[in-house]
């Protein structure tokens, strides 16, 4: 998955005002003038090119657009956003962080988070189904002790053995 985010990345996709404004709805005035207010970041691939706007930008437009359009003023508007910008942050930190595996069967998820803090012999589960999320803890399980390359010895009830 690394490498496709990195590629994902790395694609320089963008477009010109003029189809920024067609896919998103957004004005060009409004365009340049949420670019004005640091809401949105334009780039030129020349010096003397035109702007163009990354695919992260064009969804960003689209946000604030249809806040704007559900009756949001452009400055509540912006501290949405922002908001929504630090929950994503944090969920970023947690999931990068914590997330230790991920299984899957026909009608759940499970999420290992590993060790809790305050009782590092349970870990932290998320079982997630359909529209529901829920935590668990999960007794972790103490490795097994390497075999010593001979089988235990069974004794009988007298103590003798059988073997």
């Amino acid at each position: 998955m690394g490498l496709f985010n990195e590629r994902l990345r790395s694609l320089d996709i963008s477009l010109g005002i003029g189809e920024t404004s067609r896919v998103t709805g957004a004005t060009p005035t409004q365009i340049r003038y949420w670019e004005k207010k640091h809401l949105i970041q334009s780039h030129r691939h020349e010096a003397n090119g035109n702007k163009r706007y990354s695919l992260s930008n064009i969804a960003l437009i689209v946000m604030i657009k249809s806040m704007l359009d559900e009756g949001y003023t452009l400055a509540k508007a912006s501290e949405e956003i922002e908001k929504s910008h630090q929950k994503a942050d944090m969920l970023h930190v947690l999931m990068s962080t914590r997330l230790q595996g991920i299984q899957y069967d026909d009608h759940q998820t499970f999420l290992n988070f590993g060790p809790l803090e305050n009782d590092p012999s349970f870990d932290v589960i998320a079982v997630v189904q359909e529209n529901t999320a829920k935590l668990y803890k999960k007794a972790i399980q103490p490795p097994m002790p390497p075999h010593q390359g001979s089988l235990p010895e069974n004794k009988d009830d007298t103590g003798r053995s059988t073997l």
